[in-house]
């Protein structure tokens, strides 16, 4: 009789296993809870054990957090009854990536600490490799880089004498990731192609799926966007086949980073809700919070500044939740623009100062862009108000950091930009055009869409203070149309219709305004009124 309850659970686990590859993630709890009730009634509790183990890796899919502890605590109790070590070690480990779901990162690293304790008394070197790697992804995630990546290679190591090609691409990609936390690029590319080839190899498809991602960032930040936009999409047709749900958010927040830099902002906003809405199913709190940002910036950049507002505030609520001071960073810089936009440029000026503030306390590789950007926005800001030499300091020190690392360099053709401006409203308009000229040139071969367009119109601007009215009107047009290519409908795009109008109007107008020409502070704070009644 107790020989029929084992072979009952038998089967009912391999059903399980069976459920689970074919994605049946309800049955499959179902399975293995008859499983375990069989495994009982045969007093197999190792057994037991295993099959609330497994239930509980199923549970954690779901995002059912709570079962999925209860069903892994079940576990410990009949391994610690055992004496079980291994299993131990097991339930420790299933129990930190609970937590690192939660975004309890110290709770998750003590996890991993006894796991691989464990795992040492057990002589599993194998599983030990499992949990070292998982404690260097806390501490890469922490920015404690150091250490993630002698964990890393500790596991490496293991994997390596082993033998086991899985744990070793898995290892590849994690050196790889501390590698472009720390803008090591020639680095991580080299240790990423390795680990897409090996797992090629061994047709290791999720391990593709991850040097393939982690390439694609790699990509991003050299500005290779057509080979990030190829490298995210193959990620996310295998993240997809595979049913792989975080793997599937990441790379679509990733596409969708892309596409927002391409200007094609209603796919880059359909993907990245669905990465979202996929973040919150599983509970990983961390790209709730980055893929919040980033539907900030969409909105902004659509016009929908009060949404866009309202979401960013949130990603600043996640931010300081998590203590990412990365999401930080991104968070208030986008929320000032909204404020600019909105013509509250004091608040707007406020927040670039925070950002700096907040740029200066952090990791430089990440705190040092955030000042870049701040001081970029704090010179648009003195520009509109007419201080013109605190903008010039401003755009001065903007170029200095600008050179400190590979995020920075992104910035030196907004700040070009910005120059540019500050030159318009100088009343130097030949060296305006020339350097709206030179940015155009850059930001459309980095596809920088969104400034590719406003250097149109920088260009429109510096023609039509020259007088020259024809060729500032064509300028205009293709301003607009570009603006309307790329869905930017924010303040300098509602601009761009109004001027071919008052172009048109009349020539004795426009010798008025020859003779007047006010400010360009004040013709772009009436823009901005104009755009916060309209996209208020």
């Amino acid at each position: 009789m107790i020989g029929d309850f084992k072979q009952a659970g038998d089967c009912r686990a391999m059903i399980a296993d069976i459920q689970e590859q074919n994605n049946s993630l309800e049955a499959a709890i179902n399975s293995y809870q008859r499983a375990l009730k069989h495994y009982e009634q045969a007093d197999r509790l190792l057994l037991a054990a295993s099959a609330s183990l497994s239930m509980g890796h199923v549970e954690r899919r779901l995002a059912h957090l709570d079962r999925a502890q209860d069903a892994y605590q079940k576990a410990e109790q009949i391994y610690r009854k055992q004496q079980y070590t291994k299993g131990l070690g097991n339930v420790e480990l299933a129990l930190g990536h609970i937590e690192l779901q939660r975004a309890n990162t110290t709770y998750a690293a003590e996890h991993y600490q006894d796991a691989i304790r464990l795992f040492k008394e057990a002589n599993e070197t194998t599983n030990e490799a499992d949990a070292s790697r998982s404690l260097a992804d806390i501490q890469r995630l922490s920015r404690h880089f150091s250490e993630a990546e002698s964990a890393y290679k500790r596991a490496l190591e293991i994997y390596q004498q082993s033998g086991d090609n899985y744990g070793i691409v898995d290892a590849q990609v994690g050196l790889g990731q501390i590698y472009i936390g720390q803008e090591r690029l020639d680095e991580a590319s080299n240790v990423l192609a390795d680990a897409l080839n090996r797992a090629g190899l061994i047709e290791y498809e999720l391990g593709q799926a991850d040097a393939n991602l982690g390439l694609g960032e790699i990509n991003f930040l050299q500005s290779q966007i057509d080979q990030a936009l190829i490298a995210a999409q193959s990620a996310l047709q295998i993240y997809s086949d595979q049913h792989n749900a975080l793997g599937t958010a990441n790379a679509g927040r990733l596409l969708g980073e892309v596409n927002l830099r391409r200007g094609q902002l209603s796919y880059a906003n359909s993907i990245m809700e669905r990465s979202l809405r996929t973040y919150q199913a599983v509970s990983y709190k961390l790209g709730q919070a980055e893929t919040t940002v980033g539907l900030g910036s969409l909105q902004y950049q659509r016009g929908f500044l009060s949404r866009a507002r309202q979401t960013l505030e949130d990603a600043l609520k996640q931010a300081n939740a998590l203590d990412n001071p990365d999401v930080e960073g991104r968070a208030l810089l986008l929320l000032a623009l909204v404020n600019k936009q909105k013509g509250e440029l004091v608040q707007a000026k406020k927040i670039f100062n925070d950002a700096h503030e907040q740029g200066e306390r952090t990791d430089p590789a990440i705190g040092i862009p955030v000042i870049t950007a701040a001081e970029i926005g704090l010179a648009r800001l003195s520009i509109l108000a007419g201080d013109l030499k605190d903008a010039e300091n401003q755009l001065k020190a903007a170029e200095e950091h600008s050179k400190h690392n590979e995020r920075s360099r992104q910035l030196q053709s907004e700040i070009l930009a910005v120059r540019g401006q500050l030159r318009l409203a100088e009343g130097d308009f030949n060296e305006a055009e020339t350097l709206f000229n030179d940015v155009h040139k850059q930001a459309e071969k980095l596809q920088q869409a969104t400034l590719t367009t406003e250097t149109i119109l920088g260009k429109a601007q510096a023609q039509l203070a020259k007088g020259e009215l024809e060729t500032a009107l064509n300028t205009f047009y293709e301003a607009g149309r570009q603006f309307q290519l790329i869905e930017n409908t924010n303040g300098d795009g509602s601009a761009v219709l109004v001027w071919p109008r008052c172009i048109s109007v009349s020539n004795n107008g426009m010798r008025r305004w020859k003779i007047v020409r006010p400010p360009w502070s004040v013709i772009d704070k009436l823009m901005i009124r104009s755009t916060r009644r309209t996209h208020s």
